[in-house]
């Protein structure tokens, strides 16, 4: 903290005989103590004092003694003012002595030092008596002083009021030597004390809250500003609860001062001691000094900080604030900116910001900154400018620049205040405003719409040209009441009503409503404004257009009732209703009275008939009706011929049409307007007609209205034969699916019976199998069970044969192998074949035939001996115990026809035209009485199709038998005349005519299944051949390689090389293998196109598998016998 420094003058007396002489040399002891204030005060004190008094300072230790020093010293005099102690004589009584030897009658020095910052610049002695009145006196009067000084140097440099506090409480306590020190802030109310600091020895803090009521006699003396002091608690005559709390504390005497501010209590000073004591006036005065000093310090340190906070903030204020802030002196020069100058113009911080001021601004700116500047200062007024500034960047940006001036007491100028504010954005938009506004005049001028302004009142202040070119005012008609004078009576009111309503909202104003032309007729309009409201909010009223919408009514009524017309095609109207409505439509919507007829193209017949007329006479339909499409026709078939639109303003006029003339004259037809009907493919399918009852040529929008109605006709009218399509598709689709669930469910009937048909024998075959391999087995029954085995396999063998047949037919792939054979013998033979099993069901098997000689046939006798063996088991199958089966054979022009007809079951009449379908059978079901896949009759019936012929079925019902017809036409086609193939239905062992037939011949047996190979094997060794087995083909060519062979019997499914690959080995023409050996493929493909492969892969037959021994024994037969009979030649 400063310490108070006051001028050497004035500080001695009155009296002072060297007063004057001090007064003319003031500049000496100026010179002399320099600027300390630690000093100064020092001195002061010094030559104020009524004690004797001797300042010391420097290191030579010059001194000075005050007037007090003078009866024992003798008088000062300036020149010795400051002289080194050791230097210094005083001529007390007219001697000469130095001031450092001279012996004072005094009683004591006391010594207080001169601090500064913590330094020690000199020393004040202070002379005590030794025991007079007024020399005690003195003596507490100098401590208090040496206290102060010392006090005032201590705080000098303190800032912070609790520090302040603190140090004072602490020196004040080690002063008067107390036990406890302490400074408390009173309530407002002055019940409480808040001790905020202390100082202690040996005692317990004081710090916090105190009630002041619990010592009524200190809060009374409080309040009434007096000392309040105790010397000895525990003396009688103490009041009882000092006595009480000081003897609880420890203490015996204290001592408190009170501070009040402006008529208040605001703070206290304790001082409280272990020991009695009595407390000096001079000590209660020091402490009430203490206490003022303390409040005062802490005010003042509170007020810098106020001060320095505010300072920091309005410094933060101006440094975030947008706009660049700066203040200038009385003549216009800056020498502050805040930190946004720097950010924006990127200069130094520098002593001379009026040179940056210069730099920072463009030629142009600084030349109208100065210029306002200048009269700024001329008229002592507000300073306001616009320029540019230099950016960091180097780029230029308006500011705005105002500057207030701040004047003193005086009224003069003391300092400017201004800021920049950036506008170059503003200046932009405000030119971009100013082009608008440009833009939007010439765009009101020249936009095809009558532009309006309204104000806030409503009175119209601005109409473009467009409105005084279609309504034909002047601008002063048209500004005055011109609105309201052009609009239609029927509208005003309601326009009126809605336009105060948007006037009173400040909102939106829409309407429609009629406007008067220039001409006189009104016209049907809409008029849109918005509200306009300036940049503050106020309400400057509406702008608006309007604009015609005549043409767009019109297309308005239009749609809405095409609108209509479309919900009746979209709810499925009937195509008569629709067409009225569209006709009804077109008549509403004339320019003058017409008529509409509507005609719809006969796609059978090419011509026109009419679909509505509903304005129209009867008679109208009897002339036109039905109309050739074509160009000799009336316009409606011209139309329809040429796709396009026929117009004819006057049909009498016109000579094309002479020769309707008459007819339209009859009608009241003049004028007509005919549009063809297309469809969206482009296709006419009818024609739409308009008629005037006089001469008329349709305008552009009759025009266009009869093309949208021919549209929509269109549009109901191929609706409504897709519709029909679609039914009959959709008919279609639905009998497909049923077909298709029909066929998928017959389908799940057939393998459901397919897998019964192949297990029931596979149950025969494992269960003789099985008990053949028993030991109990009956020998008896072991040829029985062989029988049962062979049956059964067969029976598998012409199941799979059934399938294989159907799959070739439905595939296109089976042929005939056709040849002239004896049908009659045929027909005999498979009479005797199923004749046991005739017998066996007690059924009487009949033939009825012309004759018993030969009927030669050409055709494929295996396949007719199939079919009718097919035709027999049924018959036997569906007919009971003691029934008849009768086959008759007749010829009749020259057609074979074989009837097979039971007394049995019968067919009932729903399945009779399901008999030949495929998987069909009438019993189904797991409780069927008789088996079978379902296939024979369905390829019976392909095969007697294949030989041109027909099968055909019939029955009176269930229970009364069934007829079914083979009839076959003769062909005369050339063959070789060969016989059947022989039966292979035998039943049993190997034929006994079989053994030994092979007897010499030499047989190769290839096949990779040991279990196919040996049973072939066996039954080739009983007919006599000599057979050696190969298990693969690299076996078979190194048997052929190394041994004769006579036959090659191959299988063609093996594992890594097949048949087909021996048989082109051996065809190849291999040295050390029999090219030419006759080749038998033995194999379970037995297809027709399997057949044809194993001939083009070089093998001389093909035989499938199950193997029948007598037929490979014929087959081998027949393959050897060219080559025996050549080597027969040969020997």
């Amino acid at each position: 903290m400063e310490i108070a420094v006051w001028p050497l003058a004035g500080l001695l007396p009155e009296t002072s005989e060297t007063a004057a002489l001090l007064a003319a040399s003031v500049h000496v002891a100026d010179a002399l103590l320099g600027n300390s204030p630690a000093l100064r005060t020092a001195l002061s004190i010094c030559l104020h004092a009524h004690v004797p008094m001797l300042l010391v300072w420097g290191r030579d230790d010059r001194c000075i003694y005050n007037d007090a020093c003078i009866a024992r010293l003798g008088p000062r005099h300036p020149a010795a003012f400051g002289q080194p102690l050791a230097a210094l004589k005083c001529a007390a009584d007219g001697d000469s002595e130095p001031v450092a030897t001279m012996a004072l009658d005094l009683a004591s020095w006391s010594c207080s030092p001169v601090l500064q910052t913590g330094e020690q610049l000199g020393a004040l002695y202070i002379g005590v008596a030794g025991s007079t009145p007024h020399v005690s006196e003195q003596r507490r009067s100098d401590s208090r002083d040496s206290f102060l000084l010392m006090l005032e140097d201590a705080l000098q440099h303190v800032s912070d009021p609790r520090q302040i506090i603190d140090t004072s409480v602490r020196l004040l306590g080690e002063h008067l030597q107390a036990n406890r020190c302490a400074f408390g802030l009173v309530a407002a109310d002055g019940s409480t004390m808040h001790v905020i600091s202390d100082h202690v020895q040996d005692m317990p803090s004081l710090q916090g809250d105190f009630p002041l009521e619990a010592a009524q006699g200190l809060r009374d003396a409080l309040l009434e500003n007096r000392p309040w002091f105790t010397t000895d608690a525990m003396a009688p005559g103490a009041p009882d609860y000092v006595a009480e709390q000081y003897r609880r504390s420890g203490l015996r005497a204290s001592l408190a001062i009170p501070l009040h501010k402006h008529d208040r209590l605001v703070a206290a000073i304790g001082v409280h001691q272990r020991a009695p004591r009595r407390w000096l006036s001079a000590e209660i005065e020091l402490v009430r000094l203490v206490v003022a000093r303390c409040w005062e310090s802490m005010q003042r340190a509170k007020a810098q900080q106020q001060l320095a906070a505010n300072e920091a903030r309005l410094r933060r204020l101006a440094n975030t604030l947008p706009q660049i802030i700066f203040i200038a002196d009385p003549d216009g020069r800056p020498h502050y900116f805040n930190q946004r100058w720097y950010e924006y113009t990127g200069l130094d911080r520098s002593n001379n910001e009026d040179a940056a001021w210069h730099r920072a601004h463009t030629a142009d700116g600084l030349r109208l900154s100065e210029q306002a500047w200048s009269l700024a200062l001329k008229g002592q007024h507000a300073f306001e400018v616009e320029c540019e500034l230099l950016r960091h960047d180097g780029q230029s940006r308006w500011h705005l620049v105002r500057a207030l001036p701040v004047r003193g007491d005086d009224g003069s100028i003391s300092e400017w205040i201004g800021t920049y504010t950036d506008i170059h954005d503003r200046r932009a938009f405000e030119q971009q405003l100013r082009e608008s506004e440009v833009r939007f005049r010439a765009l009101c001028e020249t936009v095809p719409a009558m532009i309006w302004m309204a104000d806030a009142q409503g009175d119209c202040v601005y109409w473009n040209p467009r409105w005084y070119n279609f309504t034909g005012q002047g601008e002063d008609q048209a500004l005055d009441q011109g609105w309201w004078d052009v609009m239609h009576p029927d509208d005003a009111a309601r326009v009126r009503h809605a336009f105060e309503q948007a006037l009173n909202q400040r909102g939106e104003f829409l309407a429609e409503y009629r406007v008067r032309r220039h001409d006189g007729q009104y016209r049907w309009c809409i008029d849109t404004a918005s509200p306009h409201f300036a940049s503050d909010g106020r309400f400057l009223g509406h702008i608006g257009s309007l604009t015609d919408i005549s043409e767009r009514k019109h297309i308005e009524d239009a749609t809405a009732s095409d609108r209509a017309i479309l919900s009746l095609i979209t709810t499925g109207a009937p195509l008569p209703v629709v067409l009225d409505a569209i006709a009804l439509s077109v008549e509403a919507r004339g320019e003058i009275p017409l008529y509409c007829s509507v005609m719809v193209r006969d796609e059978v017949r090419h011509t026109l008939s009419f679909g509505s007329a509903p304005h129209f006479p009867i008679e109208y339909s009897g002339h036109f009706e039905p109309s050739p499409i074509g160009p000799e026709g009336p316009p409606c078939a011209l139309s329809a011929h040429l796709g396009r639109q026929v117009i004819c303003a006057d049909i009498q006029a016109d000579a094309s049409f002479s020769s309707h003339h008459a007819i339209s004259a009859a009608m009241g037809i003049a004028a007509c307007c005919v549009t063809p009907i297309l469809a969206s493919n482009g296709q006419v399918l009818g024609t739409l007609n308009i008629y005037y009852d006089r001469p008329h040529l349709p305008s552009l929008r009759e025009q266009a209205m009869a093309r949208s109605a021919s549209h929509l006709a269109g549009i109901v009218i191929e609706r409504t034969r897709v519709d029909a399509k679609l039914k009959l598709s959709l008919q279609a689709e639905t009998a497909a699916r049923a077909q298709a669930e029909h066929a998928n469910r017959v389908k799940d009937e057939f393998l459901a019976t397919l897998s019964h048909e192949l297990r029931t024998p596979l149950n025969a075959i494992l269960g003789w199998s099985r008990l053949m391999q028993s030991d109990i087995a009956d020998p008896a029954n072991l040829g029985r069970g062989l029988v049962i085995i062979e049956r059964s396999a067969r029976a598998q063998t012409q199941i799979i044969d059934d399938l294989l047949d159907m799959s070739a037919i439905l595939s296109g792939k089976i042929r005939l192998q056709a040849e002239h054979f004896d049908i009659a013998g045929l027909v005999r033979s498979v009479l005797e074949l199923m004749q046991p099993t005739a017998l066996t069901r007690k059924i009487a098997l009949e033939l009825d035939a012309p004759c018993d000689g030969e009927l030669w046939f050409f055709g494929d006798a295996g396949r007719l001996q199939q079919v009718l063996t097919n035709l027999l088991s049924n018959a036997l199958k569906f007919t009971p115990a003691g029934g008849t089966v009768r086959v008759a054979m007749d010829v009749e022009d020259e057609r074979l026809r074989l009837c097979v007809q039971d007394t049995g079951i019968g067919i009932a009449a729903d399945f009779l035209p399901h008999v030949f379908d495929r998987f069909r059978q009438a019993d189904a079901g797991t409780t069927r009485r008789v088996g079978g896949l379902g296939l024979g009759l369905s390829i019976s019936r392909q095969l007697v199709d294949l030989h041109g012929g027909s099968l055909g079925a019939s029955s009176a019902g269930e229970g009364q038998g069934a007829l079914f017809t083979i009839v076959l036409p003769f062909q005369h086609g050339v063959s070789d005349l060969r016989p059947a193939s022989a039966d292979t239905t035998h039943v049993g062992a190997l034929p006994d005519e079989c053994r030994d037939r092979l007897a010499g011949v030499r047989v190769l047996l290839v096949d990779d299944d040991q279990d196919s190979r040996e049973a072939v094997m066996q039954f080739l060794m009983l007919a006599g051949a000599q057979v050696q087995a190969a298990g693969s083909v690299d076996a078979a060519e190194h048997c052929l390689a190394n041994a004769h062979f006579d036959v090659l019997v191959s299988d063609i499914a093996m594992p890594l090389r097949d048949g087909y690959d021996l048989i082109r080995t051996v065809r190849s023409g291999r040295a050390d293998l029999p090219r030419h050996i006759p080749a038998i493929a033995l194999t379970a493909y037995v297809r027709e196109e399997d057949r044809d492969r194993a001939v083009v892969a070089g093998f001389d037959a093909h035989m499938g598998k199950p193997v029948e021994p007598p037929g490979l024994v014929d087959l081998i037969e027949r393959l050897i016998l060219p080559t025996h009979a050549v080597r027969a030649a040969l020997e």
